[in-house]
C-alpha cells in the first residue's frame, strides 16, 4: 500500500495539474521536486567489504530540463561524509524512469525508477577510494530468463515473464525473496508469487549471495483444470528445497538456481534494468 501511495504522489509531481478556464489559461506543469530516501550503502575497497549500512540520500530533479542534483551520505571509516553532485543529467529511459550521469564525476551512475514506488540506485567511488553502491532496500529483476526442469524430464525453456525481488535488511542480514510469475507446467500451475522470509545472506565484494535449504514459502497460483477452467489458490506446499543466488549489484546481474517443492528446478539469469528502452 505504501508503494502504491508513493507512486500516486510521484505521478502527481511528474505530471502536475492542468486546468483550462474560459480564457484558455493553462497552469504550468510542475516538473521540479525533491525526494529524501532511506537507502543502504554497500561499501568496498578493492575486494574488501567495508560494510553494509542504512543511510539517507537527497535527490532534486527537474524532469523538464532533464537535470538533477544529489546529496549522498557515506562513512569512510573515520566519520560521516556527504558527497554533493550538481549538474547531473537525468535522461528518461522509459515512463517515470531516469538514468543519471555526471560529466564532472565520471565514476557516478544512477537510476531512478518511480514505477517501483521510488526505487533508486547510485554507484560511485569516493575521494578515499571507496566504492559505494547505494540502493533502496528492494532489489528487483524484471523479465528474467528462467529455465524450469522437472523431475520427469519435461522442460520449459526461456520463460521470460518471471521476476525476482529481494528485500534486503542490513540490520538483520536477512532478505525476503519473492519469485513472481513462474510457470510449473508439470503441476498445471502458474505461480503469481512464491515468497520466503527471513532468508540469511552473505555480503560479497559485488553484492550478496544466498545459499539456503528447506525454506518455507507462501505461494499464490492459478491452477489449470480441464473441466472447470482456472482457479486462484494459496498454498504452503511448495517450499524452496534449495535456493542459491548471486546478486551482483556492481553489474546489475542475477544468477540463481532453486528447487520448488522438490519437483521443479529453476535456473534464472537477469539484469535489473535490462527491459528499459528509450521511448
Amino acid at each position: 500500500m505504501k508503494k502504491i501511495l508513493l507512486l500516486i504522489a510521484v505521478t502527481g509531481l511528474l505530471l502536475g495539474t492542468i486546468s483550462c478556464g474560459d480564457d484558455d489559461d493553462i497552469r504550468p506543469v510542475r516538473t521540479q521536486f525533491t525526494v529524501n530516501t532511506t537507502m543502504f550503502n554497500h561499501m568496498t575497497s578493492g575486494n574488501n567489504v567495508i560494510g553494509l549500512v542504512m543511510t539517507k540520500n537527497k535527490l532534486e530533479i527537474d524532469t523538464l530540463k532533464h537535470i538533477a542534483s544529489l546529496e549522498l551520505n557515506y562513512n569512510d571509516g573515520q566519520g560521516d561524509k556527504i558527497l554533493k553532485l550538481d549538474g547531473l543529467t537525468a535522461m528518461p529511459k522509459g515512463l517515470m524512469f531516469y538514468e543519471l550521469a555526471s560529466s564532472n564525476y565520471p565514476s557516478f551512475k544512477g537510476y531512478v525508477d518511480f514505477n517501483e514506488g521510488g526505487a533508486m540506485r547510485y554507484s560511485y567511488t569516493t575521494a578515499e577510494g571507496i566504492r559505494v553502491i547505494s540502493m533502496t532496500p528492494e532489489v528487483f529483476y524484471r523479465k528474467t530468463a528462467s529455465t524450469v526442469t522437472y523431475d520427469d524430464t519435461t522442460k520449459t525453456t526461456n520463460w521470460e515473464n518471471a521476476m525476482y525481488q529481494f528485500n534486503i535488511s542490513p540490520t538483520t542480514k536477512t532478505a525476503t525473496i519473492q519469485v513472481l510469475d513462474i510457470l510449473h507446467a508439470k503441476d498445471l500451475k502458474r505461480f503469481e508469487s512464491i515468497t520466503a522470509v527471513n532468508v540469511p545472506f552473505t555480503v560479497t565484494a559485488n553484492g550478496f549471495s544466498i545459499n539456503a535449504t528447506n525454506l518455507p514459502t507462501d505461494a499464490y497460483y492459478i491452477a489449470y483444470v480441464d473441466s472447470t477452467g482456472t482457479s486462484h489458490s494459496r498454498t504452503n506446499k511448495y517450499p524452496f528445497k534449495t535456493f542459491n543466488a548471486t546478486i551482483d549489484l556492481a553489474n546489475d546481474k542475477l544468477d540463481a538456481d532453486f528447487m520448488i517443492g522438490g519437483s521443479a528446478t529453476v535456473k534464472a539469469t537477469g539484469k535489473t534494468y535490462s527491459n528499459y528502452t528509450v521511448e
